[in-house]
């Protein structure tokens, strides 16, 4: 399947500020969702290895870790994590919280698009994450947007007292977007990454 298949725009300046933690943001992106793949894959299967090893009508388990996963996935009892917290007494609210606080920020000014083309993920790797987390979108925007607030507080948290003493500057912006400008902009600035 293919997410985000216009691609993931993000600002300018929040694009600098993921600039600063992460040298190939696409790249350690997909590496990050790969390993959240595997991460979510290996608990499914520990998850489940009991309840296979107890069920008389299984007399040989895959040897590959896809195949058991979709054994474990094409069973009856088997349900995705939207599904157990759409039964459950009340149901559990579907978490799209990063895709809403995504969508409120306007970018209709200069603007960068991440994963030109879209972010390719095999049917089964995608339904291994599902079995822990609600929605993959709102998955793949929280990663994204969480290295860009994580730029952003790692640049002001190293730069603010290095401007709070620099003798040169005067005033400094009343904004975080502001403070970052003047951060980037500064001759001394050099990125984590």
């Amino acid at each position: 399947m293919i997410k985000f298949a216009d691609g993931i725009v993000v600002t300018d300046l929040e694009h600098k500020c993921m600039l600063h933690v992460l040298a190939e943001p696409e790249k350690q992106l997909r590496e990050i969702l790969a390993g959240k793949v595997e991460a979510r894959r290996s608990a499914l299967i520990k998850e489940w290895q009991s309840t296979l090893h107890a069920d008389d009508s299984i007399t040989e388990l895959p040897a590959a870790a896809n195949a058991l996963a979709e054994l474990i996935m094409a069973r009856s009892d088997y349900k995705t994590r939207l599904e157990q917290d759409a039964a459950a007494d009340p149901p559990v609210i579907t978490d799209r919280t990063s895709i809403t606080a995504y969508e409120a920020v306007d970018r209709s000014g200069t603007t960068v698009t991440l994963f030109d083309g879209g972010i390719t993920i095999d049917d089964t790797e995608a339904n291994c994450i599902l079995a822990y987390v609600q929605d993959l979108d709102n998955w793949i925007i929280s990663s994204v947007m969480t290295h860009v607030n994580l730029g952003r507080r790692r640049m002001i948290t190293k730069y603010h007292p290095i401007i709070l003493d620099d003798p040169d500057v005067t005033t400094m912006p009343g904004t975080e977007d502001g403070l970052v400008t003047m951060i980037l902009a500064r001759s001394d600035y050099q990125p984590e990454a």
